[in-house]
């Protein structure tokens, strides 16, 4: 969902008393922050997994455990080593890709946050971030900076000069994501995100800076037309290169603690075939599959209510190929415990099954707009040969 505001300080921007700090929010603690807590209690899960761990230079052996950057925040291993030292160093100029098994969406305000491991607000190294749904096409967040020049390596950063870059905030706290920001590219699917990828900003004017009059505009939401002569001042004479504390050694470049999800794909359940205990699909059929969408509550011991008549039948997709409905939704009580659940059809030519296959997917969306998915067994039958997708 996207934000319509930045922070309080783009309105002192245009008042007397401003004088030294950015147009962004402040450090964690100041009024107008959006730092998230590592104990934040809408966290909903954090990363479990990572890929294609490319340390950069200056970076001690010691720092390269990408496996630290797994888990709850200050404690991946179940140590309790603390913020500080349960991290993985990218090292000068380099990446890592973290892995989520159940997917981010795009929700209500901020959809993920990223921690890094700054033992005070000023300190601070910072990562360009992007987001892939498919783990191959990666789209990356506007970095906006107006850190003004060259920072040495125990040189100090302004938070309110930082904007959609990680490494805002100190240790323990999260700087979040809108994942509306990229909503409208082809390569993305903003309600389907898997996959997170850093790459640490050398601090010595290499990595460019994405601040201009569109980029702005577009992170608050408005068209450049309405940005104040004062924003418009701010982006016009933003420096052409992001900068942070350079060099550092030892420990170089960004210390990544953990990533954390806000908005979560929701998990419901489904039955295939639902009065066949083997739910077996016939992949050459020209008839339906049956899905039974149940329905659960946490009133009953469930881990979350979910009710099938709230289920959008046109945005159901069914299977390898991403099948529509070719029924509606009917309401029917399907495993006995007098809930209304519900039945839908999909043309099995439809569904991209081939014989061998063991599971099916269902995507789709409520009547308000949340996203979910779902996973069901299957066995396919009177097959001569396996198949492929």
């Amino acid at each position: 969902m996207r934000l319509t505001t930045i922070c309080l300080s783009l309105v002192t921007a245009l008042l007397p008393a401003w004088v030294s700090a950015g147009p962004f929010g402040p450090a964690a603690g100041q009024p107008g922050s959006q730092a998230i807590a590592y104990d934040d209690a809408g966290i909903k899960a954090w990363a479990t997994g990572y890929e294609n761990y490319v340390p950069g230079t200056d970076l001690d052996a010691e720092f390269q455990t990408p496996a630290r950057a797994l888990g709850v925040a200050g404690d991946s291993d179940g140590t309790g080593a603390g913020v500080t030292f349960d991290i993985v160093s990218l090292g000068r100029g380099g990446s890592i890709t973290l892995i989520f098994d159940t997917p981010i969406v795009d929700g209500s305000g901020f959809d993920f946050a990223i921690f890094e491991n700054s033992f005070n607000d000023v300190f601070l190294e910072l990562a360009k971030v992007s987001v892939s749904s498919d783990g191959v096409n990666f789209v990356q967040f506007d970095a906006l900076s107006t850190v003004p020049a060259p920072v040495n390596g125990f040189g100090s950063v302004d938070a309110t000069d930082l904007e959609q870059i990680a490494g805002k905030y100190r240790g323990g706290f999260g700087t979040p994501f809108d994942l509306a920001q990229l909503a409208g590219n082809p390569l993305l699917d903003v309600n389907n995100v898997s996959y997170v990828r850093l790459q640490d900003i050398i601090g010595d004017g290499s990595a460019s800076n994405d601040l201009t009059p569109e980029t702005l505009a577009h992170r608050l939401g408005i068209d450049v037309s309405e940005l104040s002569p004062a924003l418009l001042n701010i982006a016009n004479n933003a420096p052409a290169a992001i900068y942070d504390p350079y060099p550092t050694v030892g420990s170089a470049g960004f210390d990544l603690d953990a990533v954390a999800v806000l908005n979560q794909l929701k998990t419901i359940t489904i039955d295939v075939s639902p009065w066949d205990a083997n739910n077996e699909v016939q992949p050459d059929s020209t008839g339906l599959i049956s899905v039974g969408l149940i329905a659960t509550s946490v009133a009953d011991g469930d881990a979350q209510d979910f009710d099938p008549s709230t289920v959008n039948p046109a945005s159901l997709r069914f299977g390898y190929t991403s099948a529509s409905a070719a029924t509606g939704v009917t309401p029917i009580d399907l495993d006995g415990d007098s809930d209304n659940d519900a039945l839908v059809g999909f043309r099995t030519e439809e569904s991209g099954i081939v014989c061998d296959d063991t599971s099916v997917d269902l995507h789709g969306e409520t009547l308000g707009g949340e996203p979910f998915m779902a996973t069901d067994f299957i066995t396919t039958t009177e097959c001569d040969s396996g198949g492929c997708h």
